[in-house]
């Protein structure tokens, strides 16, 4: 029983924290809009945010105390709690100074020196290669080296914290040192550390490659070539200047390569053995895009069509639009998931096919005589247990 409420709890945790990261990201996008900020800019670290939400709040659901999954949730959750907190110390500014210039030597992120970015980027480059795909390190062995990471985090966190007069216009830096904000020579030590961290956790992959079988090798692989890209592409954006930020924010694209490839492991490799599930959540996804999008398109084409629909909209072509979106929604939601599970869940698409190949042959007339084997071979391709057998009733006259 205690098992059970732990489980929902942590459920309802999970839909808390996606509901206040998706909350906190549009704050971000309509701020952004408002200060006259092009929005493809900022397509690349919204996909980033969206998809490592997506894939850690449906593994948070499916698999409640599995860590991989609250990992990927609290990236986009600590990439994102810069944008209500930076109101909130924009809010308490007049009143609480104090507390505003804490808030801001957090929510920097004009700074150069900001590490607002550390934490989220250590759990993506460093976590998540090191516990995935158990949650677990890949030895009792590896435990120096986890110990080491977090000594590296706080170390950069410290570094970056430390090496500015201001966090920001007008407003000092509460915990500033002048002896590290002059001495260039620190950055590389730290950052220097930091990238031993990234080198190492590849080498913590290659290791579980070698010791996994063919599908653990298959799903390893994926994140492997996913976290080489990402950490290649966040050591070499660390030269760029802070004026190539629009460069910077499409090497985000790299980072998004993570929780991709950890849902393709997930759905092509049977990882955690939620295929089935995230299969059927992205058909009925697309399909609800679909009818939305038949609907819009309904409207428009009636619209333009009828004078004066354009001002305000009959309630037949509303009608005629619901009636042309209800009519796409089974045909689209049976060819959608046909072929999510062709691609993804095939072991399911291919079950699905030998059924339908049993039912036609019993349906065209099949021979007695054979029917009973043709039974065998279909549950035996479909289920496929360890052994199989008919139990036949004979007729004693």
């Amino acid at each position: 029983m205690s098992t059970t409420a732990d489980s929902v709890g942590l459920r309802v945790l999970a839909h808390a924290i996606a509901a206040v990261t998706v909350g906190s990201i549009t704050v971000m996008i309509i701020g952004g809009l408002l200060s006259g900020e092009s929005f493809s800019d900022g397509l690349p670290y919204l996909l980033l945010l969206v998809v490592t939400l997506a894939v850690g709040w449906l593994l948070a659901l499916r698999l409640a105390h599995h860590p991989i999954g609250w990992i990927l949730m609290a990236i986009p959750a600590l990439f994102v709690l810069v944008a209500p907190l930076g109101l909130l110390a924009e809010a308490v500014r007049p009143t609480a100074p104090g507390l505003a210039q804490w808030i801001l030597w957090y929510t920097g992120s004009d700074r150069v020196d900001s590490w607002s970015w550390v934490p989220p980027v250590w759990l993506l480059l460093v976590q998540l290669p090191l516990r995935f795909p158990d949650g677990r390190l890949p030895s009792p062995r590896w435990r120096w080296f986890s110990r080491v990471t977090v000594v590296s985090l706080l170390l950069t966190i410290f570094y970056l914290g430390t090496s500015s007069k201001t966090v920001d216009t007008g407003v000092p830096n509460p915990v500033y040192i002048e002896a590290i904000g002059i001495e260039p020579s620190l950055q590389l030590v730290f950052f220097g550390l930091f990238a031993a961290c990234f080198a190492v956790c590849i080498s913590s992959l290659v290791v579980r490659y070698r010791h996994a079988d063919a599908l653990g090798r298959a799903q390893v692989r994926w994140m492997l070539w996913a976290v080489v890209i990402a950490i290649a592409a966040l050591v070499l954006s660390w030269p760029l200047p802070f004026e190539l930020e629009w460069l910077q924010s499409w090497v985000l694209l790299a980072y998004a390569l993570i929780p991709i490839a950890i849902g393709i492991a997930v759905l092509r490799y049977r990882l955690y053995e939620i295929d089935r599930l995230i299969s059927r959540t992205a058909a009925y996804a697309i399909v609800t895009l679909v009818v939305i999008g038949t609907y819009a398109l309904v409207v428009l084409l009636i619209s333009l069509l009828i004078p004066g629909a354009q001002e305000h909209t009959p309630p037949v072509v509303v009608a005629l639009a619901t009636l042309a979106a209800a009519t796409v929604f089974l045909p689209a939601l049976r060819w959608i998931r046909r072929l999510i599970d062709r691609v993804f869940n095939r072991s399911q698409y291919d079950a699905e096919r030998v059924v339908v190949a049993f039912g036609e042959r019993i349906r065209n007339g099949a021979d007695p005589h054979t029917a009973g084997i043709d039974l065998i071979g279909a549950v035996g391709q479909t289920l496929q247990p360890s052994a199989i057998g008919l139990w036949v009733r004979r007729d004693r006259r």
